[in-house]
């Protein structure tokens, strides 16, 4: 259990991770740059910067075994998401965050998907409710950035009819560590707002890649009962036991990212929701 969870934190690594990863790629390709040019680098550097030649000589060598380096961990890598469902899931939530994005962003990817799975439910939504429904939305993972994203298109008379149920959502621990600019607590009140904070959000401290949308009160901050933030963020507890139910002879697994369908907080969920929206 205890294992699970700290490898389940180990998600907070990545974006230091990452920058890490792109500052050392962007000084290898400079370093071999310099390398490429017809006058000699060294001689360059030292005209104009005034460093010495044994130092840029030393960098353009440390560029070329890092760029070699980062070739061989990308085909480690990929031998790895094949081999291993651990490491292959890892890679298909960077690929889905990176491919959320327009196009212009990653101009060498597939198309972003968001462009046409966001119209495609704000005009469903739309239908629902203009056909006299109110209307209870629950996404797991992505589906709750989708959701997220399709509730900021909707117009009031639309969001007043509808409630937002989601689970595993990377909204906060993914998209708002990477892509602050965009996705921030004044965004995210604003989606609460939208909806009339008719909104619950289920984690579980297991999960490796969603948690909470709001951050957790600090121990010196004293609670408050009109605080609507705190009604949001609902913890499962997981595993659900120690001990094997009766009739079985395994104790009950460990559920991580799973879809929380099968839980009876979202059964509990839907139901109070669908009161509000009464």
């Amino acid at each position: 259990m205890g294992r699970t969870i700290a490898r389940a934190r180990f998600t907070e690594t990545l974006v230091p991770l990452a920058v890490l990863y792109a500052c050392l790629a962007g000084v290898g390709i400079a370093a071999v740059a310099l390398g490429l040019l017809p006058t000699s680098p060294s001689e360059l550097v030292q005209r104009y910067v005034g460093l010495p030649v044994g130092f840029v000589n030393f960098a353009i060598g440390f560029g070329s075994y890092l760029i070699a380096a980062i070739i061989v961990g990308l085909i480690v890598g990929g031998i790895f998401a094949h081999r291993t469902p651990g490491f292959r899931r890892y890679v298909g939530v960077l690929w889905d965050l990176g491919t959320f994005w327009p196009r212009a962003a990653h101009p060498f990817a597939p198309p972003c998907y968001a462009e046409r799975a966001v119209p495609e439910l704000t005009c469903r939504i739309t239908y629902l409710v203009d056909s006299g429904n109110a209307v209870v939305l629950t996404g797991h993972s992505h589906g709750s950035v989708l959701l997220a994203a399709s509730v900021l298109q909707l117009p009031p008379r639309i969001t007043d009819r509808i409630a937002l149920l989601t689970h595993g959502s990377p909204l906060r621990r993914m998209y708002a560590r990477l892509f602050p600019a965009y996705v921030n607590d004044d965004v995210i009140h604003e989606i609460a707002d939208r909806i009339g904070w008719r909104w619950v959000n289920l984690w579980r401290d297991t999960d490796p890649l969603g948690g909470r949308v709001f951050p957790a009160r600090r121990p010196d901050e004293a609670p408050d009962a009109s605080d609507r933030k705190r009604t949001v963020d609902r913890r499962i507890r997981d595993p659900r036991g120690v001990t094997a139910p009766a009739g079985d002879i395994f104790p009950p697994p460990i559920r991580g990212h799973s879809p929380c369908e099968a839980e009876g907080a979202f059964d509990e969920a839907v139901r109070n929701l669908a009161g509000h929206l009464r």
